[in-house]
């Protein structure tokens, strides 16, 4: 079992952040069959107001930075795993955390068609309520379908 840490994220993360982000979003693109919708973190972050949250959090593992989320009281926004280090229990990690933070949290979205997300979302009782549709935030001339997804506090 992994030595997993999850603690507030500082400026120093920054760099680690993007190359997460980066090479996890083109795979959860690709899942959703959007791989053309791709936008870097350093855009992304600054069209979609990441770091405006009140939460942002980074796993560890000895020493690396592996993960990250981003929550408000009420929504879990964001939540990304290096590839390497998917399926280990990181992303569970950080969900955690953002729970015992916030116990308010009761929506967080995933693209349709990311069902790893979907599932791990399940796992802490978050259901599908319905699938929405629209544009995507930060690259607006794609349009995306969401499973939105609610936990009964």
């Amino acid at each position: 079992m992994l030595d997993i840490t999850v603690r507030p994220y500082i400026h120093a993360d920054y760099d680690r952040i993007c190359e997460i982000h980066d090479a996890a979003r083109k795979i959860e693109l690709s899942l959703s069959s959007l791989d053309s919708a791709f936008v870097p973190f350093s855009e992304a972050a600054d069209r979609e107001g990441f770091f405006d949250y009140p939460h942002i959090d980074a796993a560890i593992i000895d020493n690396n930075i592996v993960g990250f989320s981003a929550y408000t009281d009420e929504e879990l926004a964001w939540l990304y795993v290096a590839p390497d280090m998917m399926r280990k229990g990181i992303g569970k990690s950080l969900v955690k955390r953002a729970l015992e933070v916030e116990p308010n949290i009761a929506y967080v979205e995933a693209l349709y068609g990311n069902e790893p997300a979907k599932n791990m979302y399940e796992s802490f009782g978050f259901r599908v309520r319905e699938i929405a549709e629209g544009r995507m935030p930060g690259n607006e001339k794609f349009r995306v379908r969401v499973y939105c997804m609610y936990r009964e506090l």
